[in-house]
């Protein structure tokens, strides 16, 4: 079989695309290397199962499962699932000062998922708000969320919809990403197909 110049160039490019994102991935889909969990006590409420990342509190603890690693500006996606009806959960950005929530409040009790939880900037515990979580959110479903950060700007998209573009006052400029079980709730969170990208300034 004759294999043309642009072939050859394509296969290139797709090998070197895949080792690239093989170089940047922070989940490897077998085990939690490269993660930990804060408190650490708490490392047995997070497993993976199927190439999933799964989060379990049946003592209701808080729990965040933290990259090893800072990062700095990123792209990150992945989709989530819960099987409970009331859940709290969340990806931190850079450490604690900022997260995307994923779920009911539990001071404001209702959904503000996709929003940004950012009470270090002094303008209110949500910051960043948006009237389409109720008609965007699939309760029980498979959610694709997607948070683009970039300086002090955070982006989040559901499904595929832009949700939130919002400007931080105090977000450090590296810091780890972490997902979170809060505390008050039992939840079973499901994270798969995480994808991430880190984003030259």
């Amino acid at each position: 079989m004759k294999i043309t110049p642009f072939a050859l160039l394509t296969t290139l490019v797709l090998v070197a695309a895949t080792a690239l994102a093989a170089d940047h991935a922070i989940f490897n889909g077998k085990n939690l290397d490269g993660w930990h969990a804060d408190p650490e006590d708490t490392a047995k409420d997070w497993s993976v199962q199927d190439g999933m990342i799964v989060g379990d509190n049946p003592g209701k603890n808080n729990s965040v499962l933290w990259t090893d690693t800072d990062h700095g500006d990123f792209e990150l996606t992945l989709e989530y699932q819960t099987d409970s009806e009331d859940y709290d959960s969340g990806v931190f950005v850079r450490g604690k000062s900022h997260q995307v929530q994923i779920g009911v409040s539990r001071s404001l009790k209702r959904d503000l998922t996709g929003c940004i939880y950012a009470p270090k900037d002094d303008r209110g515990k949500y910051p960043a708000e948006t009237d389409k979580v109720e008609s965007v959110h699939k309760l029980g479903e498979w959610n694709k969320l997607r948070i683009v950060a970039t300086g002090k700007r955070i982006q989040t998209f559901l499904n595929d919809e832009p949700f939130v573009d919002y400007e931080a006052v105090v977000i450090p400029d590296t810091g780890k990403i972490g997902l979170q079980l809060h505390a008050g709730v039992h939840q079973t969170m499901r994270f798969r197909n995480i994808v991430f990208k880190p984003l030259n300034k």
